[in-house]
């Protein structure tokens, strides 16, 4: 009996190590279909093979280490907030074909991270997004004008594509950023215009209208300058007219003396070499102020000796002056 069982033992030890053995290697083998590590801003949608497919009604896998069954396949989705880009070939309200870029930036909704898997797959973005969004920027823009794009109303435009692109009566599972998340599968955040090519005949023709009203523009402003500048004008002569009313009604010598004693002070602080006379009592002391220098176009400064006055000549190289030639003696 002893023996009997010591066999049993026996068997069980080289069946359970053998046992061992094949978890130990199917666990290496199938590693990475059994430990699903979710990274950061990531989530996990578990598809099973025997118990009914994809869960809709499952929360996505969050961040970290899981486990699953190795027949089960987990497939991953990026749930930060995404940018893309696409070109569109639309055709304005004027029949011009034009060429937009269009921006978009969305995240994934997590809650309802199944439903995405088993209606669009992970290649959401070529079946979902790129489609309904370019379908609809069709829509719109052939309600404006081509130079509506290149105008203020381009922001219209983007704010218009974004509110049809996030209403809820199209069922196309697109919405808002700040909407409900119970039939949302992607919240989308913004849609910018980055780039609208024109054809060359419409470019060339709407920087031209640009250029003109630039230049009318510069004109009105020029108009308005000199307004304003015949309003200082008048304000200006006003006022000298005023100033000289007051002056030609107060006119006296002591006035005259004052502003001869300062024409005297600002003279005395120029660098240029000056004669200043004074003069005398009966000329009210003004000052008679001569050009000593030889590029003088006018009347030239001598110095006299002591006791003799100064004698202004008229600067008159083609004729001799008649005070300086002496008279001839009359003959005996």
């Amino acid at each position: 009996m002893n023996d009997r069982l010591k066999h049993i033992v026996r068997r069980l030890k080289i069946n359970g190590a053998f046992f061992l053995l094949v978890s130990l290697f199917v666990l290496i083998i199938c590693w990475d279909r059994i430990v699903i590590i979710t990274a950061p801003g990531h989530g996990g949608v578990v598809w099973h093979l025997m118990f009914g497919g994809t869960r809709t009604n499952d929360k996505s896998m969050g961040e970290g280490v899981h486990l699953v069954f190795p027949w089960n396949r987990v497939y991953d989705y990026n749930l930060r907030l995404q940018n893309f880009r696409s070109t569109y070939n639309v055709v304005t309200a004027d029949g011009l074909q034009v060429k937009i870029g269009v921006g978009f930036r969305w995240r994934v909704n997590s809650d309802r991270l199944g439903t995405l898997h088993q209606h669009f797959g992970p290649k959401y973005l070529e079946n979902l997004l790129v489609p309904a969004i370019g379908s609809i920027a069709h829509d719109v823009v052939s309600r404006y004008q081509a130079v509506d794009l290149v105008s203020e109303k381009r922001n219209a435009i983007q704010q218009e594509i974004y509110a049809e692109a996030i209403d809820h009566r199209i069922k196309n599972g697109i919405g808002g950023i700040a909407d409900g998340s119970e039939t949302n599968v992607i919240l989308l955040q913004d849609i910018l215009i980055y780039d609208v090519d024109l054809p060359a005949a419409v470019r060339q023709a709407i920087e031209e209208k640009l250029n003109q009203a630039q230049i009318v523009e510069g004109y009105r402003y020029r108009v308005q300058r000199e307004m304003l500048e015949s309003e200082r004008k008048a304000v200006e002569a006003r006022g000298i007219r005023t100033f000289q009313e007051i002056v030609a009604s107060n006119m006296s010598n002591q006035y005259l003396r004052w502003r001869g004693i300062e024409a005297t002070l600002e003279l005395s602080r120029s660098p240029n070499s000056k004669v200043v006379v004074i003069g005398n009592q009966q000329s009210g002391g003004l000052p008679l102020i001569l050009d000593s220098s030889d590029q003088g176009s006018g009347t030239k400064a001598q110095t006299a000796p002591v006791g003799k006055p100064v004698v202004a000549k008229a600067a008159n190289p083609g004729k001799p002056s008649q005070q300086s030639k002496p008279k001839a003696a009359p003959a005996p």
